[in-house]
């Protein structure tokens, strides 16, 4: 392939990865304003410590579901591949091989759920006895949404491989009306207001699994199922996500597992300030999520056609503008938490100003790392990785449970949680390039030494001006706000992006300057 060829194809693949990022985040801008709009009224109607009820009791589902996770990261990789090299046999054998596997997995996970879950709920849970009933409902309905949840995934999986994210988007979209409308439906409960919650969270699940399910067999050859089960290709999606396992197993040890051990040591009300804290971290990390939702495919897709060295630079950019990205919102965020708790909820509970802060703290070292993940995962070779990177993860939940039985603050425990997530990113440098043979000290001091820099820079601006300022309210927000995002463009511009970056950024600003404006060489004449 001529270099013109390629230069060519590559520019198209980065004009796809942008048009796909744009639709997400016009999906993320609907579902952020309605979910800070409805988690605001779900904490109303349902009260902190019914909030945090539903936060820990649908939790103990989701730890059961943690193979989910594996066998979604496989199934999107194994159908991308085949994508990638046109092998469409090949593509609906692993389609039909993942229903089979999804199946067998609701079955598990339901009989995990109904036994061992369910003595958890009963007997360890810290929750007001009255609301017993209510917690068993939630727990039923969660286990529900689970098993829906996971029928839906090779689908979903497809529709990503197929790079589809409008309609990704549109979906998303609609899953945030529907979640809109039962906002507005709890506050006239004919029941219990958490069951009634848990159950219509249940239904609105129901009716977005459907819509997947009935588009990508309407649009995707390989999307309808047949009893092709191909041993050959199980083998081979079993083995990637087994081993893929270990990581989902260290994720749901530091996202549900402490927030369970939370719940032992200090009840409901810190559980509900974990969760509000998660889901301002959640909306955030949206602007990463997108970007890197955009992005993996491509990356998966230059490793199936050897293009090895235009993947690794695109994980480098990946990992730069994700963390560029994050220091944009998460800054202000970050400074000013109280105020923008204070003006979302009114009243919220103690712990979660800190907790907000050390979860962004975390999401930044885990977007310098994600990237070396996607690559691993892209390569297909993941078992070394899942068992030194799972191994380090997994000792975050004996850590936190040593830790609060010290009597150590909640806050000082997430701290130490983010240690391994660090710690993890050589690793799997290390495994890349004994693979791939990629540039271990590249990705440090492109990513990981400048990222750090620069995030130090740019946090330091924004917090004089927050410190210095002797009001506080809309104003000051505003201010540092504004600070935060001029004092960090200017240094992302100058010290952040490569010669490359900046030629393209300047390149897209001005055709989208003269496509807003409508100054164009026709107008001129």
């Amino acid at each position: 392939m001529s270099e013109s060829n390629q230069s060519n194809i590559t520019s198209a693949n980065n004009k796809r990865i942008a048009k796909n990022t744009m639709m997400l985040y016009f999906r993320m801008l609907i579902t952020m304003l309605v979910g800070l709009y409805a988690s605001r009224v779900v904490l109303q109607v349902l009260g902190v410590s019914d909030y945090g009820l539903y936060s820990v009791v649908g939790g103990v589902v989701t730890m059961f579901a943690f193979i989910n996770g594996s066998m979604a990261a496989g199934t999107q990789r194994f159908i991308t591949f085949e994508l990638g090299i046109g092998n469409t046999e090949a593509l609906k054998k692993v389609f039909s091989t993942s229903i089979v596997v999804h199946l067998i997995l609701i079955a598990i996970i339901m009989i995990l759920a109904e036994t061992i879950g369910l003595w958890l709920v009963i007997t360890e849970m810290v929750f007001d006895p009255s609301r017993e009933t209510a917690a068993l409902w939630v727990y039923q309905f969660s286990i529900l949404t689970i098993a829906i949840s996971l029928i839906q995934v090779p689908f979903m999986a497809s529709l990503i491989a197929h790079e589809k994210m409008d309609i990704y988007a549109y979906m998303s979209i609609y899953d945030a009306v529907v979640k809109l409308l039962i906002v507005f439906l709890i506050q006239w409960s004919p029941i219990d207001e958490l069951i009634y919650y848990a159950g219509l969270m249940c239904l609105a699940s129901f009716s977005s699994a459907f819509l997947y399910i009935w588009y990508c067999r309407r649009h995707y050859e390989e999307c309808r199922f047949s009893f092709d089960f191909d041993k050959k290709t199980f083998k081979k999606m079993f083995s990637f996500s087994a081993w893929d396992t270990v990581g989902s197993l260290a994720f749901v040890g530091q996202a549900q597992g402490v927030n369970i051990i939370i719940n032992i040591f200090y009840g409901t009300v810190v559980n509900a300030a974990r969760g509000i804290s998660v889901t301002v971290n959640t909306m955030v990390m949206q602007f990463i999520n997108n970007f890197l939702m955009a992005a993996n495919p491509q990356l998966i897709k230059y490793y199936a056609n050897n293009q090895i060295k235009e993947m690794q630079q695109l994980a480098i950019n990946i990992a730069n503008l994700s963390t560029f990205l994050l220091l944009f919102i998460g800054i202000p965020v970050f400074v000013e938490i109280e105020y923008l708790l204070q003006l979302w909820l009114g009243e919220y509970p103690d712990y979660t100003p800190a907790f907000v802060r050390v979860l962004l703290l975390q999401s930044l070292v885990q977007s310098m790392g994600t990237p070396t993940m996607r690559s691993l995962h892209a390569v297909g070779n993941i078992r070394m990785m899942n068992i030194l990177v799972g191994s380090l993860l997994l000792i975050i939940l004996p850590l936190s449970y040593v830790l609060f039985k010290l009597g150590v603050s909640p806050v000082i425990v997430l701290i130490c949680n983010i240690i391994p997530w660090l710690v993890a990113i050589p690793i799997r440098l290390f495994l890349l390039k004994k693979y791939i043979n990629f540039s271990f000290w590249k990705y440090i001091n492109e990513v990981l030494v400048k990222g750090s820099i620069i995030s130090v820079l740019t946090f330091i601006l924004p917090y004089v001006v927050h410190k210095s300022l002797s009001f506080d309210g809309l104003i000051r927000f505003l201010t540092v706000g504004i600070t935060s995002v001029i004092s960090s463009a200017i240094l992302i511009y100058y010290l952040g992006l490569n010669k490359q970056l900046r030629t393209l950024m300047v390149a897209k600003t001005k055709s989208f300057l003269k496509i807003k404006l409508g100054i164009n060489h026709e107008q001129g004449k």
